[in-house]
């Protein structure tokens, strides 16, 4: 009797230090479709043939993301775009079964490497019937410092004054996402 009382003593001890243990946003959100890397698309003009800017994106678990431009050193391909940007960081959010919105942010630079301003990205995501594309729309706005990196004033400051790219096409940029899977290692 001694040993079945003991037993249940060790039994209910170890199910209340599971349930006490910490559970990753990963478990707690097992509808989390996003999390991955992805290649990403910003089609820069509108027009259905491109051009197409690529992008490699993280999603984490823990609703942050992280992203290198294809436009990062600059490129003298795309007049419209003559900066030079940062990695970009952002947080995003689930709004709906498969959808999700994104902020980021990132430095801009001119072409001699001079900090120019903040630039934000606000994206919403709507994930395909395979969960392993995705489709949606940028809005990509502009926060310019005065007169160089001591002037940039706080993007997460309310009142800063943020204002569209002047390039960005009506309605906003269109963008298409394809998660990177693992390709099988020829033996």
């Amino acid at each position: 009797m001694r040993s079945s009382v003991w037993r249940s003593l060790c039994v209910g001890a170890a199910a209340c230090a599971l349930l006490s243990l910490p559970v990753t946003a990963q478990a707690q959100n097992s509808d989390n479709q996003f999390t991955g890397s992805w290649i990403h698309y910003l089609n820069a003009t509108g027009s259905p043939s491109g051009p197409y800017l690529p992008t490699l994106i993280t999603f984490h678990a823990d609703g942050t993301m992280n992203a290198s431009s294809s436009l990062m050193f600059g490129s003298p391909s795309v007049p419209a775009a003559p900066l030079r940007y940062s990695p970009i960081h952002a947080v995003w959010e689930k709004i709906g079964p498969k959808s999700i919105a994104v902020t980021s942010l990132f430095f801009a630079f001119d072409p001699e490497g001079r900090m120019t301003g903040y630039q934000r990205n606000r994206i919403v995501l709507q994930l395909a019937g395979d969960r392993d594309a995705y489709t949606g729309l940028l809005f990509l706005d502009v926060l310019p410092c005065a007169t160089g990196v001591f002037s940039c004033p706080n993007p997460l400051d309310p009142s800063a004054s943020w204002s569209s790219n002047p390039n960005m096409p009506p309605g906003g940029y269109q963008v298409t996402g394809y998660r990177i899977k693992v390709v099988a290692y020829p033996y």
